[in-house]
This record gives structure tokens, sequence and C-alpha cells, in this order.
């Protein structure tokens, strides 16, 4: 068993737990929120009265009170609708505001009363979450239990194995014992855009730890049936202006999951950027996708258009770095061949990328690279020339490629074209122009010389005949081969050299950045390498030279190396280094990478 097994089970990861015994007076209950929303999304809720009654009605709806697979799914999202074979989606949403109507009400009675329970309790709990981390006075009253809007979701399992929870297959042993075997569950991803949702029984569910980087696919499995899980959207994130951050909730659909979703009426507006009732729409889409190519199939495209022109950005922003270290690394001056660097570059985004995806970019901004054949018929990628003082004055190219981006599906979007789901791919002619140009050249010449021949006097060829004998070829002694072998080994540790001191000459440019990062922190606390890692390669993206988080560890080493007094680091279980530094002084620092870099040409002029 690894060292990272034994730690997660000596600190096992738990969700915050708010327990009502322990307290007296509502008003208590607000400073105990505000403290949870600081650092967790997701919290549970112990001893609740009404807690049994949500049992028992949660109960029946598994038994008694079952969906009604007749009524079908309709352009609000409401309705019945099957997931898989066994397994249904039933969902409400209400409104207090008359301007949007949604006309199907639940007729479930078991599901109507649970309704009633978790809208009082949920109604409380998002306005003390609002009044906990948003600033703003007219929005910490815009919720009530008259001014709101709710979805009211039931996930309902038909199958013999709702009764446990859990797929068990049982086999008969050879010895006559039962072997059962528990199958890995398929979870559903959910990422609530209202304030608050609700969850009755916090079973079948996975939440992701604060102390989770988003891109980690890593879950923490929740089984506290005696508990109720409230866990925030994106709405309250939105509002709390970096305050309070969310993230995605996994639910499993056999579980027979109940969940209440809360927000302010639909037709709020969310600061320039629409309404709730708008992105609660694109939710709804992205969710349900069979549902919406029937009745939203433009809006379903400009959202898949939407995640292309993401992609395309972040893209660019991984060849930048690419392309810029095989610049520093390279002194041939040859382009690097596509072929080459789509593997790198399938490291930093995580996911395959191909040959289109690369010429996507091309078709958003046509001069960003310059891409053509070689003399073998591949293609090669190389960054344009640009003159030192226009990267000086001039903005970063990756802010030029989002302008652009931008530009083009603005432009796209407000033609009457149908709508494409993805960015065309750039055309490359196949056909290499310097040999067009030879070619010419050479006509041109072949003409020259026929017309002065035709002027010249008529001559006939000849040829002598020592051109026809074969020539002593020049001994060569094992001398020679030994010299010329040593020759080539010497040109390539001098070429590698070159390399590996552009490199760290490139490295040591990049430590102020980071320090001044590191500076902005709060010392005395520990960071783990991962965190600073990403922390420096999404603040540099925007550079003139990005870096990757292997660029950014060895800074970080580096930085530890210079102020060995001041930056502490250990290596805990599983090797992750983690960095601590009580204080950090600017004017020391500027000293001592200054003594870095003479030291650092003292060894190169060795």
């Amino acid at each position: 068993m690894s060292g990272t097994e034994n730690s997660r089970r000596r600190t096992p990861l738990r969700v915050p737990v708010i327990d009502l015994d322990r307290v007296s007076a509502e008003d208590q209950l607000l400073p105990v929120v505000k403290a949870v929303l600081q650092q967790h999304d997701t919290f549970l809720l112990k001893n609740y009265a009404n807690k049994a009654a949500l049992d028992e009605l949660l109960g029946a709806l598994g038994t008694t009170d079952l969906p009604d697979t007749s009524q079908g799914f309709d352009a609000n999202f409401t309705g019945t609708l099957p997931l898989e074979d066994d397994v249904w989606l039933e969902q409400y949403i209400f409104d207090t505001d008359p301007q949007l109507h949604f006309d199907r009400a639940c007729k479930n009675e078991s599901l109507r009363s649970i309704y009633a329970r978790l809208f009082k309790l949920g109604v409380f709990f998002a306005q003390l979450c609002v009044k906990g981390v948003v600033s703003s006075a007219e929005l910490q009253d815009c919720i009530s239990s008259t001014h709101c809007a709710t979805k009211l979701t039931r996930y309902f399992n038909d199958g013999d194995s709702a009764q446990n929870g859990s797929d068990v297959s049982a086999t008969m042993l050879p010895n006559g014992d039962d072997f059962q075997y528990q199958f890995e569950r398929d979870y559903v991803t959910l990422l609530p855009t209202g304030v608050l949702t609700v969850f009755p029984c916090a079973k079948g569910l996975r939440y992701k730890p604060s102390t989770m980087a988003a891109t980690d696919n890593s879950w923490v499995t929740i089984d506290e049936p005696d508990c109720l899980l409230f866990h925030t959207g994106t709405l309250l994130a939105r509002w709390s202006q970096g305050m309070h951050t969310t993230s995605p909730l996994q639910v499993d659909p056999r579980a027979n999951v109940v969940s209440l979703t809360i927000w302010p009426p639909l037709t709020t507006p969310i600061g320039g950027e629409g309404t709730i009732s708008s992105h609660l729409l694109e939710q709804q889409i992205k969710t349900f996708p069979k549902v919406a190519q029937q009745y939203y199939p433009r809006e379903q495209n400009i959202l898949k258009l939407q995640d292309a022109m993401k992609f395309v950005k972040e893209l660019f922003s991984v060849c930048e770095t690419i392309l810029s270290l095989n610049a520093l690394s390279r002194s041939t001056g040859v382009s690097p061949e596509l072929h080459v660097l789509l593997p790198q570059m399938s490291n930093m985004m995580k996911r395959k990328i191909v040959q289109d995806d690369v010429l996507k970019l091309l078709t958003i901004w046509s001069d960003a690279y310059v891409v053509e054949l070689n003399s073998r018929g591949e293609l090669t990628m190389t960054l344009p020339r640009r003159d030192n003082l226009m990267t000086l004055t001039n903005k970063s190219r990756t802010l030029a490629f989002v302008e652009k981006a931008e530009s083009w599906y603005q432009q796209f979007i407000a033609s009457n074209n149908d709508i494409i789901t993805d960015i065309p791919v750039f055309k490359i002619n196949k056909r290499r122009a310097s040999i067009n140009n030879k070619t010419f050249m050479g006509s041109k010449a072949q003409t020259k010389n026929s017309n002065s021949n035709a002027l010249n006097n008529s001559k006939y060829l000849s040829n002598k005949k020592e051109n026809f004998f074969y020539k002593e070829k020049t001994p060569d002694s094992q001398a020679n081969l030994l010299d010329r072998l040593r020759e080539r080994e010497r040109r390539s540790a001098a070429l590698l050299s070159q390399r590996q001191r552009r490199y760290q000459q490139f490295l040591a440019m990049k430590m102020t950045q980071v320090f001044d990062i590191l500076f902005s922190l709060t010392s005395g606390q520990p960071y783990t390498e991962t965190y600073l890692g990403s922390l420096v390669v999404d603040s540099l993206q925007d550079s003139n030279n990005p870096i990757g988080l292997k660029e950014a560890s060895e800074i970080l080493a580096g930085l530890q190396g210079i102020l060995p007094m001041e930056i502490s680091v250990h290596q805990v279980d599983g090797g992750l280094k983690v960095y601590r530094w009580n204080s950090l002084d600017k004017n020391r620092f500027s000293k001592l990478l200054e003594i870095y870099k003479l030291k650092q040409q003292d060894d190169d002029d060795v």
C-alpha cells in the first residue's frame, strides 16, 4: 500500500456538519454558514426535526408513489424522461414571477409533501448563504418564500437493485460460500446554477473537496443517510465576487435521489449576462441534449460552438508555450514538424490533439503561425518572426488571438447561416511553393540559354577521355575517422550546452515574475507544488513567454536555492513537495538574483 493511501486512511476527508442540537437560536446560524462557505461549497445538516418524516416520504416514493411515465418531457424541461432502461427522471419547475409559465404541476402526493418541507428549509438557508458571502444589500433581499423560483428533481430506479442502492452480483464459490462483487456505479455530474440545492438524504452522492483541483477526476463519496446535504450553485459564486467558489456534484441516478434547487425569480438579471432563465436554459440543454435537439436545435449548436471556441483558446496558449520553448532549445533554425509537437500538446491539454485541431487556429488567425511543407512532405510549424521593439510595445499574442476569436464568433452568429458546431479546418496547399519557384526559374534560364545558343555558331559536343575514368579514392585512415567522430561529439556537446544555457537563462528571467506571485500570497502557510505550479502557469499564460508546469517546478526549486533561509521545502508521502516561507524581501532577492545570474555567466565562460 502506497504512502498516499495510508495518509488518506489516517485523515479521511469529511464534509462540514452543522448540528442543529448545538444551535439555540436561528440568528446563530449565519456566522456558522458564513464560516463554512469561506472554504467549502457542500455541508451537511444534522438533527433536523422533520428528518424522520422526510425518510418516510422518500420510502413511499420508491414503493407506492411511482412516477407517471406517460406524461413525457416538454419544452420547459418538465415531466418524466427515461434515462436508461430502468432509470427515470422526474422534474418540475416553479416560479413566483407570472412572466414565465410552467404549466405542468406535480401530482405526486409524496413528492409534493417532500417539496413543501424542503421549500421552507431551502429558502431559509439560501437567505443565509446570500447574506454570508454577498456584499450587495439589494441582492441579500432577493429571495423569499413569495419571491423565488425552484426546480424539483427526482431520480427513480425501476430495477431490483434499487432496494439497497448498489449493484451486487452473487456467485457460488466451490466451498459453498456466496461471493458478492459490487459493481462500479455510473454517476451523473451536475453543476447547479442556482443559489442552493437541498438533498433530503445525503446518500448516493459524491463531491469534490476544496483541496482538489477542478480538473482532477477525484471524488469523495458521501454516505450520511441521517443528514440533509446542501450544495451551493454557480449563481451564488458569481454574486459573491470571488469570496466563494463552487464545484460540480455527482449523483447516482439508481439511488432514488431527490433534490430541490432554489433561485430568485427567473427573470432576475445577472449583471449584463442575461437573466437567470437564460443560464438555466443553457444548463438544461447541456444536461438533456436529446430533448434540446428537439426543441432548441439552434441554441444547442451555439453552445457547442462556444465550447469549441474555448478549446481553441486554450490550445493557442499551449502552442505558444511549446513553440517558444522549442525556439529557445533549437539553434539550427529548422522548423519542428507538427507530428512531433502533437504529443506535447496532448500532454498539456490532457486530451488527444490531432493535426486538424491545430489547423483550426489558422481559421481564426491565418497569420498566427508559419505552417508549411518541408522536403519530406511533413507539415512544419513555427512562430512568425517579430521585431524585438514590436514585441515590447504590442499586446500579447494570446490577447490578440482571443480578440480575433471573439470577432470571428460574433460575425458568424450574426449571419443568417446555419450554426455550425465546430470551427472549420484551415486548408493547407499540399504543393510546395519553393518547387514552383525553382521550376519557373529553371524554365527562364533554359529559354535564355537556348536563345544564346541559337545566335552562336554551331558547335559539336566533345568530352575528354579522362572524364570517363574512375578517379582514385583518397585513402582514409582510422585516425581520420576517429578525428571526425571526436569533432562530431564536440559539436553535439557544444550544441547541448548552448541549449541548456539558454534554457537556464530563460528560467532566471522568469524568476522575478514567480517571486512576485509568491510575494502576493500569505506567508507562513503551506503550499503544495501542484497548487503553486498551476497558479504560476495560469498567471503567466497571457505573457509573451508563458511556461508550463515543468518549468514552474524548476523555477520554484531555483527560488528555494537562492533563498534557502526564507523558503523551505518538505517532501511528504507520495513525493509531493510542500513549500512554506515566512517573510520575503524584494530588495534582498534582487541582489541575490543578480549574483545568481553572474555565477551562471562565470560557469558558462568556464
